[in-house]
């Protein structure tokens, strides 16, 4: 097989995911239960449940805007992404601060790609919210995709100065600068992410593809094989395995 020289290796930015609201001071009686019971559901992973629980509550109080947040979140996660923008968009108009739905709208934009409408929404959360630093980490990954890199580190750091912590903004910060090409200072932050989360995935994937570019072909390797061990439904390791074997001339 012929070797190939420079594969173009998979990275990945981290997303933080949508907001639920577990408690919701207004609602009461049956609307209550049913979210008492969601809730529970959620945390067990039963997802369809789930749904038809917040879909109960939403029919006993139908002016939630928190109710209306989870239950847009929750149907676009599963497909349903036009009926869960509609709904996400009427929580913003019944109650213009409940900043889960503007995070959750936002969200919903990046995730699909849309980073130039996610940026509004998402700054409306961070005026709302200042101490959340999904807001900050999410609105970092729509300058990203706006190839305004100088403002998506600017609200990476914002993401750290608020929880010095979140593994998900060092991620961010060095899926920044492996993109542009500095991979001492890509491999110094997933070094800080995996220094909070070592099982982080994402991670050691990107990792992976910096030492690769590093010339470190075994520990590249390593690092992928790690990555693998720590979720095995993730499919960029074994993309990026495959690539190094082709270049290489392993197969």
């Amino acid at each position: 097989m012929t070797k190939q020289n420079n594969p173009r290796l998979m990275t990945t930015t981290l997303t933080t995911p949508y907001i639920y609201y577990n408690d919701i001071p207004s609602l009461n009686g049956e609307a209550k239960d049913f979210l008492t019971r969601a809730n529970t559901a959620f945390e067990q992973q039963d997802i369809p449940e789930a749904t038809e629980l917040y879909k109960n509550a939403l029919e006993k109080n139908p002016q939630s805007a928190e109710l209306l947040s989870n239950m847009g979140a929750i149907i676009a996660a599963q497909g349903a992404v036009a009926e869960g923008l509609n709904l996400l968009k009427k929580a913003t108009e019944l109650q213009d601060d409940c900043v889960g739905a503007w995070y959750n709208l936002g969200t919903l934009f990046l995730v699909h790609g849309a980073g130039d409408q996610a940026v509004e929404p998402l700054q409306k959360a961070i005026i709302l919210n200042a101490e959340n630093p999904a807001s900050f980490n999410n609105l970092g990954i729509a300058y990203m995709q706006l190839h305004k890199f100088d403002q998506a580190k600017e609200n990476f750091e914002k993401a750290l100065s608020v929880n010095l912590s979140f593994d998900y903004a060092y991620h961010n910060l060095g899926a920044l600068a492996y993109d542009q090409g500095n991979l001492s200072e890509a491999a110094s932050y997933f070094h800080k992410a995996l220094e909070v989360n070592a099982h982080n995935f994402a991670t050691l994937n990107d990792l992976g593809c910096v030492s690769y570019k590093e010339g470190n072909i075994e520990e590249a390797l390593g690092l992928f094989r790690r990555s693998v061990e720590a979720n095995a439904s993730y499919r960029l390791p074994y993309f990026n395995i495959g690539m190094i074997s082709i270049a290489e001339d392993r197969i």
